[in-house]
């Protein structure tokens, strides 16, 4: 189960990652955009270091409530409007981080149901999705969201 750890915790972190209040229309800098992220990743990673995931029960327990966190933090993080050297990657990232809180979602009813075939799928999905996501954080200089995958 390291690996469900592994993509739960990166899951949750990268989507967080870059939320923030997003309420203006108008473009982050590059600078901006960094600094946010890279707070509030610090701040995902101490949350996640609190919940512990060891066995099929307990993904089974905590995927829901992370699934939701995820998706609160989503909604805030497709409001944001990256600066336009960042829109490609961005629009890659937020996608990415679509996938990785569906993914939590289905990996918790999985886990409830006793499907390890179709939770190692959405963790084999998972992993794919954090390496591409965790390369762009690494190009865009979100140094504290790349050491959390």
């Amino acid at each position: 189960m390291g690996h469900t750890r592994m993509a739960a915790i990166a899951l949750t972190a990268i989507t967080l990652a870059v939320s923030g209040c997003g309420s203006s229309p108008k473009p982050l800098t590059r600078a901006e955009l960094t600094a946010k992220a890279n707070a509030i990743c610090k701040t995902v990673t101490a949350k996640i270091a609190s919940k512990t995931i060891k066995t099929q029960q307990e993904i089974a327990r905590v995927a829901s409530e992370l699934a939701s966190f995820e998706q609160t933090a989503l909604a805030s993080l497709s409001k944001l409007v990256p600066p336009a050297e960042l829109e490609g990657d961005w629009k890659r990232f937020v996608s990415g981080a679509q996938t990785l809180a569906e993914n939590t979602e289905k990996l918790g009813e999985y886990a409830k149901a006793n499907n390890l075939k179709g939770a190692k799928g959405l963790i084999t999905s998972s992993e794919a999705t954090q390496k591409q996501m965790v390369a762009i954080a690494k190009r865009d200089g979100l140094t504290a969201c790349e050491q959390v995958a």
